[in-house]
């Protein structure tokens, strides 16, 4: 079952160069902030977004009543034209200092302060995303998030978060972050947009009498896998306070550029040696979401190491390359939050490969389907 991030928005409107109210209609307590956290349905169970990010980007959408003395009805909410309105929400302690680690944390916030308008008629829509490498999406409005031309990195990060729509003052979310010294504020589910792939081997029967046998492996590849595409997210909205998921178009990202090899990292004249537990071929790493293919083959150039009562006895090379799609049907596509682990399984008593596949969900740890 998908487990979904919330990070928690508390927020409190601006007071823009537009406005006509009084500043001592507000308060401090009264500010924007933010409280971060993992939620998970089921158990309402709080799970750490500090290893996820430190920062992540928002933008807010006002709608106003005449009343509060706005000049437009509707208008950006955060920042300037100059960086299309986007603001950087970072950690904070107590006293408004910045936080260095996650224990010292009180608040998120932007590093302008922000205040809800006066009249209940106003509302406020919020979209937030994290990107590691800090790429900026194609379009990010109340109704369209999008990424054109986005090419994956290996260590890439890149998440989402439900648009909160008419919100207008805090609500209180205790049940979601339970055991969190702030509690109150407009909640935002974050999803993975990416998947992440690894490759395993393992061996078992390695002993037989006065016979031991081993895998060195001197290749290893997956080949046309795409790494870059387009995202176009949209949503509905609500008339009423909610938080409400973006609609993924289409079948998610749709790929394009070149599609090129996934390779394990092996020296010239080196192998991984392969005797028992699993080690790595190709470790957990970033992916673009893509139908797993025919056309991805997956190649590997191995040696069966025999050694009689510890002596070299023999050594047989192997070369095997076959469809992805053909050995491991149940897998058809590396969905967006999938954490998906191959595992080639050698049984050296009668040289056969088995490929177990594990499928988890990136956003939280734990929460797995096996299909083998």
């Amino acid at each position: 079952m998908k487990k979904l991030k919330y990070i928690a928005l508390v927020a409190l409107a601006a007071l823009t160069a537009c406005t006509k109210v009084e500043m001592d209609s507000y308060s401090p307590d009264r500010k924007v902030t933010f409280q971060a956290a993992a939620y998970v349905p089921q158990t309402k169970a709080n799970v750490t977004l500090w290893d996820e990010f430190h920062a992540f980007k928002a933008k807010a959408f006002l709608h106003a009543d005449r009343g509060d003395g706005y000049t437009s009805e509707t208008q950006d909410f955060f920042g300037t034209a100059d960086n299309n309105h986007i603001e950087t929400i970072t950690p904070y302690q107590d006293g408004g200092s910045p936080a260095a680690s996650e224990s010292n944390t009180s608040f998120w916030a932007p590093s302008h302060d922000y205040y809800w308008p006066k009249s209940a008629n106003s509302y406020l829509n919020f979209i937030a995303w994290y990107d590691k490498n800090g790429r900026t999406p194609a379009t990010s409005s109340e109704t369209s998030l999008s990424w054109t031309g986005y090419t994956v990195q290996g260590d890439d990060n890149l998440l989402y978060a439900d648009e909160a729509w008419h919100y207008n003052l805090n609500t209180t979310n205790d049940s979601h972050y339970t055991g969190d010294r702030v509690t109150n504020g407009v909640p935002m589910l974050f999803h993975h947009a990416l998947a992440q792939v690894a490759f395993k081997a393992s061996a078992t029967n390695a002993t037989s009498g006065d016979y031991t046998r081993s895998v060195a492996i001197t290749s290893f590849s997956l080949s046309n896998v795409y790494s870059t595409g387009s995202l176009e997210l949209t949503n509905a909205g609500s008339e009423t306070t909610a938080t409400v998921p973006w609609e993924v178009r289409g079948n998610g990202w749709a790929t394009s550029g070149t599609a090129a090899p996934m390779a394990a990292t092996i020296a010239s004249g080196s192998s991984i040696s392969v005797t028992g537990d699993a080690v790595n071929l190709i470790p957990m790493r970033t992916v673009l979401p893509q139908t797993v293919t025919g056309s991805m083959m997956l190649t590997i150039e191995y040696d069966i190491v025999t050694k009689k009562n510890g002596a070299d006895f023999s050594v047989e090379h192997i070369t095997f390359s076959k469809s992805l799609r053909s050995l491991v049907s149940i897998i058809t596509e590396w969905g967006m939050g999938h954490m998906i682990t191959y595992t080639l399984v050698f049984n050296l008593s009668t040289d056969s490969i088995l490929i177990q596949p594990t499928l988890e969900n990136w956003e939280y740890n734990g929460g797995n389907v096996t299909v083998e």
